[in-house]
C-alpha cells in the first residue's frame, strides 16, 4: 500500500500572524483515502516545526505522494516555500496542493514549478481519483477539479459540481493526529478559541451560503447553495466526539449554521434530547436568521457565545453595496435579548467598501458603539473572485502595492477612493476600535469578560494594535510607542 503524507505548513514561518488551525479537512480526506493508502499527517503548525526540521521528517517518511493544505491566500507563501524545500530532498515525489488558495487562484499557484498538481474545490471527490491516475502513471485529463501541466503547458480543469450528499462522508480520522494538541489550547483574544470547556472539538454541519456578501468568496469555495448534513448525522458525530474523546465543547465552523432555521432548531433540540450537556459556539451567526425562539433554544442547548455578523450600521451599505439581507433596525433587539439570556456577545463590522462614504463609515462606528458589546472592525479586503475585488478593480480603486498575499488579514486598507485612503481606514479602525472597546474602566471590563482575560491584558492588546499601525506609518521611532 502506497503512502500519502498530508502536510499542514507552519503559519509562523513568515510574517503572517500565527493561525491556530484545526485539521478537520485534512482528517476528513484521510478518513476517505485510508482504505486505499497508508495515510500520515504532519502538522507543522500544531507542532510549531521549523522548516528545516519539517523537511528532515518528510524526507525520513519518504512518502509516495504529498498533499499540502493551504486554507488561506495570505498563507500561500508558506505552502510554496515548503514545496520548494520538499522538491530539493524528494525531487520525484508528486506534490499536490489543495485548499482555498488554489481553488481561488489556480493559475497563480501553478506558477510554482515545485507544485505538480492542484485540487480545485472539494477534495473529497477529486483527490482519490487524482491519486489513482498518478499511481497508474496516466494523465488526469478526463477529470474535473484539477490543475496540472503537460509539456510545460498549464491545464486547468473546472471545479466539479459540489457534493450534495454530505452524509455520505465519513467522520474525520482524528485517530491519525494527537487530538490533545488541539482540544486543550486556549488562544487569547480569539472569538472561537477562548475556551468555555475542554476538551473542545470543531465540526462542520453544512457547506455553502446563499447570502452572497460582496466581500466573501464562499460561493466559489463551497457554493452559493446551502448544503447540509442531516441532523441525526451531526448528532451522531457529536456523540462520537463525546464518547471517544470526552469532548465538552463544540465549535461549529459552518459558513451559515442557522440559514435553515427549522433545521437549526431540530439540531439544538436534538442536543438537548440526547442529553449531551456540553457547551458550544458558532464561529459567527447571521443576525437576520435569528429570533427569540431560536435564541432560547440555543441557550438551553448549551450555547455560550454569539458573534453577530452585522457588517455595517447603514442599511444602504448593507443592501446596495454588500448585498446582505439585514436591516440594522432589527439588530439592537436581538443583541439586547441575547444579553438578557446571558450570552457572551460580540459584533463584526466591515468598513471601507467601494462606494461607501466617510459619513456612512462613521455611522457604522456610532451604531457599533450603541450595541454596548465588544465590536471588531475589519477593513474591506479584496479577496480573489469576490465582487468586492472586481468592483475595486473596475473602479481603479486598488493601490499600487495591493497583493492577495500581503499576510495582513483585514487590518490594511487597499482602496483609494474619493472618500478615503488606506491611511484613513487604518487609523480610524484602530482608534475607534480602541475607543469603543477600551476607553473607560467599564468598557475594558466588558471586553475583558468577553475574552476571559484581565483588564490589564486588554489594555496591552489595544496598545499592540496601535503600535502595529504606528510602525507602518511613523518612520521616526522616537515618535511612536515602544
Amino acid at each position: 500500500m502506497k503512502t500519502l503524507l498530508f502536510i499542514i505548513p507552519n503559519s509562523r514561518w513568515f510574517s503572517a500572524a500565527g493561525w491556530e488551525l484545526y485539521p478537520y479537512n485534512v482528517c476528513l480526506l484521510a478518513a476517505i483515502l485510508r482504505r486505499h493508502y497508508h495515510v500520515k499527517i504532519l502538522d507543522c503548525n500544531a507542532d510549531n516545526l521549523q522548516m528545516e526540521k519539517a523537511l528532515v521528517k518528510i524526507a525520513d517518511l519518504n512518502p509516495d505522494f504529498i498533499g499540502i493544505s493551504c486554507l488561506a491566500v495570505e498563507y500561500s507563501i508558506h505552502a510554496h516555500a515548503l514545496a520548494k524545500g520538499i522538491k530539493k530532498c524528494l525531487p520525484c515525489t508528486p506534490i499536490i496542493l489543495g485548499g482555498v488558495y488554489c481553488t481561488l487562484m489556480p493559475e497563480h499557484a501553478m506558477k510554482n514549478p515545485d507544485i505538480d498538481y492542484c485540487v480545485l474545490g472539494e477534495g473529497e471527490q477529486v483527490l482519490g481519483e487524482l491519486l489513482k491516475c498518478l499511481g497508474d502513471a496516466v494523465l488526469p485529463d478526463s477529470m474535473d477539479g484539477v490543475a496540472y501541466r503537460i509539456n510545460g503547458e498549464l491545464i486547468i480543469k473546472p471545479q466539479r459540481s459540489f457534493i450534495q450528499d454530505l452524509d455520505a462522508l465519513p467522520f474525520p480520522a482524528l485517530d491519525l493526529i494527537d487530538f490533545k494538541k488541539y482540544c486543550y489550547s486556549d488562544e487569547k483574544f480569539s472569538f472561537t478559541d477562548t475556551r468555555d470547556a475542554t476538551p473542545v472539538a470543531k465540526i462542520y454541519t453544512s457547506r455553502g451560503c446563499p447570502a452572497g456578501c460582496n466581500f466573501c468568496a464562499v460561493e466559489h469555495i463551497a457554493g452559493h447553495k446551502f448544503r447540509c448534513r442531516s441532523v441525526d448525522n451531526v448528532l451522531d458525530e457529536i456523540q462520537y466526539l463525546i464518547s471517544e474523546y470526552g469532548v465538552r465543547e463544540i465549535v461549529f465552523y459552518d459558513d451559515n449554521l442557522i440559514f435553515d432555521r427549522q433545521r437549526a432548531k431540530q439540531l439544538f433540540r436534538g442536543m438537548i434530547e440526547r442529553g449531551f450537556n456540553i457547551q458550544f459556539k458558532p464561529a459567527n451567526i447571521a443576525v437576520y436568521r435569528l429570533d427569540k425562539e431560536l435564541l432560547d433554544l440555543m441557550k438551553a442547548a448549551g450555547c455560550t457565545t454569539l458573534i453577530f455578523a452585522v457588517e455595517s450600521g447603514c442599511n444602504r451599505v448593507l443592501r446596495e453595496i454588500m448585498g446582505k439581507p439585514l436591516s440594522v433596525e432589527n439588530v439592537p433587539e436581538i443583541v439586547s435579548y441575547a444579553l438578557q439570556l446571558g450570552f457572551r456577545c460580540a459584533a463584526l463590522f466591515v468598513i471601507g467598501n467601494p462606494g461607501e462614504s466617510w459619513d456612512e463609515i462613521r455611522q457604522t462606528m456610532r451604531f457599533a458603539e450603541s450595541l454596548e458589546i465588544y465590536c471588531h472592525f475589519s477593513i474591506a479586503t479584496p479577496l480573489p473572485k469576490t465582487r468586492l475585488y472586481y468592483e475595486s478593480l473596475g473602479r481603479n480603486y486598488l493601490v499600487n502595492d495591493f497583493s492577495f498575499e500581503s499576510g495582513a488579514g483585514c487590518s490594511r486598507g487597499w482602496l483609494l477612493t474619493d472618500q478615503f485612503a488606506p491611511f484613513d481606514l487604518e487609523m480610524l479602525r484602530v482608534y475607534e476600535w480602541d475607543r469603543i472597546n477600551f476607553s473607560s474602566p467599564e468598557k475594558r471590563q466588558r471586553s475583558a469578560e468577553f475574552f476571559k482575560v484581565s483588564p490589564e491584558e486588554v489594555e496591552q492588546f489595544a496598545r499592540n494594535a496601535r503600535v502595529a499601525v504606528q510602525k507602518r506609518y511613523v518612520v521616526d521611532q522616537n515618535k511612536r510607542l515602544a
